[in-house]
């Protein structure tokens, strides 16, 4: 049997931060800055994506098609939806996708990087990805730590609201 797919989503102008931590994850969720409430909805149902949004008047108005959001930060925020998610927990593949335009990204050899890492990272790294659209290269940074622990906290949260259900 194979496992649920997570929802795809769309981030209202609000929840910026939420959608780079859902795309940390791996989970697609686009961010729209100006789109009104009608653009929104339209690509809600266009594209069969759940809305995440704190506008409680365009949540109810899109019923199962959006989540409310609560929480004064991103990790509260994360938590408000948290619950909705782990029937997924299974299928989510954390670092696939671009923090910037939500795209997959691929694995690529160091020689297709086209000058895009400096000298002393292509010498000194040996796995690197690249977004299918934007063409940003990521490799593991300094950075790295604080975000693998940052997906084991949304997994660990995750994991155990399914394990509970």
């Amino acid at each position: 049997m194979s496992k649920p797919e997570p929802p795809r989503f769309i981030a209202d102008i609000m929840l910026g931060s939420l959608a780079k931590k859902l795309r940390l994850l791996g989970i697609d969720t686009a961010y729209i800055k100006d789109a009104d409430d009608n653009e929104l909805k339209y690509l809600v149902r266009s594209q069969n994506r759940i809305l995440l949004t704190r506008d409680m008047n365009l949540s109810r108005n899109l019923g199962d098609h959006a989540w409310l959001v609560n929480g004064s930060d991103a990790r509260e925020e994360f938590l408000s939806i948290a619950e909705r998610l782990a029937p997924f927990s299974d299928n989510i593949m954390p670092f696939s996708r671009c923090l910037d335009c939500n795209e997959p990204l691929i694995t690529i050899d160091a020689s297709e990087t086209d000058g895009r890492v400096p000298p002393y990272i292509l010498s000194s790294k040996t796995h690197f990805s690249k977004c299918s659209s934007c063409g940003k290269v990521f490799w593991e940074g300094t950075h790295r730590k604080r975000m693998v622990q940052e997906v084991e906290w949304m997994r660990k949260f995750i994991e155990e609201k399914r394990d509970k259900g």
